[in-house]
């Protein structure tokens, strides 16, 4: 069986009371999903890598993974972002430069974009 990262990531948002209002997906957010509404969105920046090699073969993966938090409110986003930093930190993901914290006035939004990078856990399919 093949362990799924963004899928482990995602099921550990869901389980924050705090964020139980947001809407959470990974890839896009949902075009149905109203303007005043927040969510966090996390994509893949590449696929999985093979790192860690021993007796030829690859023991771990990184992941690297951009996640966006969009709220109609500047303060929203940063607290969103004191609830799910914990949790990536849990999963060892740390993060990298690449970020972006802007108004963007034609959807009426506040995005706080940060790039997070982690590595599976030894032997650990994924």
């Amino acid at each position: 069986m093949v362990n799924d990262m963004l899928g482990d990531i995602y099921q550990a948002f869901l389980k924050q009371p705090e964020l139980a209002n947001i809407c959470i997906k990974s890839f896009e957010r949902p075009e149905t999903l109203e303007a005043d509404k927040s969510s966090i969105v996390i994509k893949p920046v590449s696929s999985p890598m093979r790192v860690m090699n021993g007796s030829d073969t690859s023991l771990a993966k990184r992941f690297t993974y951009q996640i966006n938090v969009e709220c109609a409110e500047r303060i929203e986003c940063k607290e969103i972002w004191s609830v799910i930093e914990p949790i990536l930190e849990s999963f060892h993901f740390y993060q990298v430069a690449g970020d972006l914290e802007d108004y963007i006035s034609h959807i009426k939004r506040y995005v706080d974009v940060r790039t997070y990078r982690g590595v599976s856990p030894l032997y650990k399919k994924y």
